[in-house]
């Protein structure tokens, strides 16, 4: 494993437990207090908005003074924020916390995806490599945070903010360590598997690519992002206790890294929108499911489709967005995790208000007209495509 994953996906996938982690003790909080989808959605609104404006002001920074550098700063400074975790009692320590959590993320993980494409970038790995080996990591750390989370925030709220706090310490004396011994490169040496020849990207048409998919990306995963933070409040309205929710919504990461595995394994929709297209068809899945009764299977099967509907364009717009040959692979990192902020605060927004209005089939009407949208985005592209050669 050491010739395939070194200390960065370590941290990717540990950092993303801890952002699980507190993200659904927000929401399951706000479950337990009863306040209203809406007031939940413009919790998470709130935090979003500073996540896109972390990822598109502080994004880039590490292009400017180096990766290293500067998670070893924002590590020591989230783990003093961790400690406000102990002192919750009113919904603006909610939305103050929501917003912290989102700004450090949102410099965060440009940081992690900008040093990884540029750094191995040098050591000759195929990007597509890249991608798949980092996409595997956060996606194996959400399952993790994201079962535990209820669970944890209601029984043992200690274990979070702790873990919290002791995970920033020692990530932060360890990339120090690192960046003293061996600068912003990343001393790995990788299987030759990692290294074989990717296939050529149509480069000239890269922005295209990359447009359409951001865009496929953020509509598909307003639905994804809704179910994360709506759910819980959902399931526990349907007579199932909040606190096992974490268990059930889990199913949206286990079907994220079902996508991944798969589409990391079976390349041939790199630069093919026919082939991209048809694994998009998992959206219209998750669209029949919201229209079922309800029941404990139900929402597991409703997070799990939600999860691929968000990860198959995720994969593509992530993919084409690092593919860089401008050496600003953390410009680009930070224009991708700018959308993934807006899809985590637009999505609970909408949804919000649309279950608050129609129940879950207000949800279901959403992902029908955003399945809609998808669809015609995706014609319109194959289209010109054709048109051009």
């Amino acid at each position: 494993m050491k010739r395939y994953f070194h200390l960065y996906h370590l941290f990717s996938n540990n950092f993303s437990i801890l952002s699980y982690l507190l993200t659904s003790a927000i929401n399951s909080v706000a479950a337990e207090w009863n306040l209203p989808f809406f007031m939940i959605g413009l919790i998470n609104f709130a935090g979003a908005f500073s996540y896109v404006m972390a990822s598109l002001f502080f994004g880039r920074l590490g292009d400017l003074f180096g990766q290293k550098r500067i998670l070893t700063f924002i590590t020591i400074i989230f783990a003093f924020f961790n400690v406000l975790g102990f002192f919750w009692s009113n919904v603006f320590e909610l939305f103050v916390f929501a917003i912290g959590v989102n700004l450090f993320f949102g410099t965060f993980f440009p940081q992690i995806e900008g040093l990884l494409s540029k750094r191995e970038k040098a050591l000759r790995i195929d990007p597509a490599s890249t991608i798949n080996r980092f996409t595997l990591s956060w996606s194996t750390g959400n399952i993790i945070g994201m079962a535990l989370g209820p669970f944890l925030i209601i029984k043992y709220p200690y274990i979070t903010f702790g873990y919290g706090i002791a995970l920033n310490l020692i990530a932060s004396y360890m990339i120090r360590k690192d960046l003293s011994k061996n600068g912003e490169a990343i001393k790995f040496n990788p299987s030759y598997k990692l290294t074989v020849s990717p296939k050529t990207i149509d480069f000239p048409r890269i922005k295209l690519y990359r447009l359409v998919y951001r865009t496929t990306l953020f509509l598909s995963g307003l639905v994804y992002s809704a179910v994360l933070s709506l759910f819980p409040k959902v399931i526990g309205m349907s007579g199932l206790p909040v606190r096992i929710s974490g268990f059930l919504i889990v199913g949206a990461n286990i079907g994220v890294l079902i996508v991944f595995l798969t589409l990391g394994r079976i390349k041939i929709w790199v630069g093919n929108p026919i082939l991209s297209t048809i694994f998009l068809a998992v959206i219209p899945v998750e669209t029949i499911l919201l229209f079922l009764p309800t029941s404990p299977l139900l929402f597991f099967l409703i997070s799990l489709f939600a999860g691929m509907s968000y990860a198959v364009p995720y994969t593509y717009a992530i993919f084409y967005g690092l593919n860089s040959q401008d050496e600003d692979e953390g410009k680009q990192g930070g224009f991708h995790e700018a959308i993934i902020g807006m899809i985590f605060g637009i999505g609970p927004l909408i949804g919000g208000f649309a279950i608050q209005m129609f129940n879950l089939t207000g949800l279901g009407m959403m992902s029908a007209t955003i399945l809609i949208a998808v669809s015609v985005i995706q014609y319109s592209f194959i289209k010109s495509l054709s048109v051009k050669k």
